[in-house]
């Protein structure tokens, strides 16, 4: 597996992620008391699986480029 194809693999993981987070917000309104505390931490653990996934992509994305520079 190339950089390039696992910076790609990250991008399509940050996706997923993505579409749990926006599947589980329309809950925010139903839940109410422990049940929504639950899914607010769960919405915050999937953020952060989100960002660190495209901070990772755009770091391998930018690999090559960076290598470039101290040549």
């Amino acid at each position: 597996m190339t950089i390039d194809e696992l910076a790609r693999e990250y991008e399509g993981q940050y996706k997923i992620i993505c579409a749990r987070m926006d599947g589980l917000k329309p809950l925010l309104c139903v839940y109410r008391g422990e049940d929504l505390i639950l899914l607010r931490r769960k919405l915050k653990i999937y953020y952060d699986m989100a960002c660190e996934c495209k901070r990772i992509s755009s770091l391998l994305s930018r690999y090559y480029d960076e290598e470039e520079c101290y040549d």
